[in-house]
């Protein structure tokens, strides 16, 4: 199922951080929200999957409204948000982690590496470890839509590498992936949409080549109209 934006305006302490942006996450896509820091991309996330309201706008999972309903109900509704900081239940094990959410087997079909790491409590293992961790956990819930937000935030390299093919092949198994990132070349290496938030507003909203490919396109995205 798509997800869809429509004219979505976010503000904090009353203030907009996100103006009028519409954008759709395919199903079966990824979508890459690429963007300065400050640009509003956590923010916009967070009005997707409920953390914060909406002033104005509609978001829908294709048929369905969810602009009013709670976080709850749109997580029951396949809205998965992996947030920032490598969230988990630190004195469950590695195990119990991921059978709260759904299927151990599938868990470790997709990150092989955290089978010898099962009885482990969660907050011991390493970093890497625990962003595969909570990547499985929203995965192994069958979301229709899997918001991702700065997953690669303190990982070496190496362990980004891994992460990537990932969320490939869960797009490509028919989720909407929408990725915010601050890597812009690896995201948009996967990417099948690419879009810039700049100043709250969207400045690029399309094919991922020509931002692949000119770092001078990427920059007057990133800077937007308000530069």
């Amino acid at each position: 199922m798509s997800l869809i934006l429509d004219a979505v305006t976010v503000a904090r302490g009353g203030q907009p951080i996100v103006r009028n942006v519409s954008l759709t996450a395919e199903a079966g896509e990824v979508t890459v929200l690429l963007g300065p820091n400050g640009a509003g991309k956590t923010t916009l996330l967070e009005a997707v999957s409920g953390v914060l309201p909406t002033s104005s706008g509609q978001i829908r999972l294709r048929e369905q409204e969810l602009t009013t309903l709670s976080r709850v109900r749109r997580a029951r509704c396949g809205v998965a948000h992996v947030e920032q900081g490598r969230a988990v239940y630190s004195t469950l094990t590695v195990r119990e982690n991921i059978e709260l959410a759904g299927s151990l087997d599938r868990a470790l079909t997709l990150f092989p590496e955290l089978a010898k790491r099962t009885e482990v409590p969660a907050g011991l293992v390493s970093g890497g470890e625990q962003q595969m961790l909570v990547l499985a956990r929203a995965i192994v819930g069958n979301p229709s839509a899997l918001l991702l937000d700065e997953m690669s935030m303190g990982l070496a390299p190496v362990v980004v590498r891994r992460l990537y093919p990932v969320i490939r092949q869960i797009a490509d198994d028919g989720c909407a992936v929408l990725l915010v990132e601050q890597f812009a070349h690896a995201a948009l290496s996967v990417a099948d949409t690419a879009c810039v938030l700049a100043h709250g507003k969207l400045t690029y909203h399309g094919e991922p080549g020509p931002l692949r490919t000119s770092d001078d396109a990427l920059k007057h995205a990133y800077l937007g109209d308000d530069s």
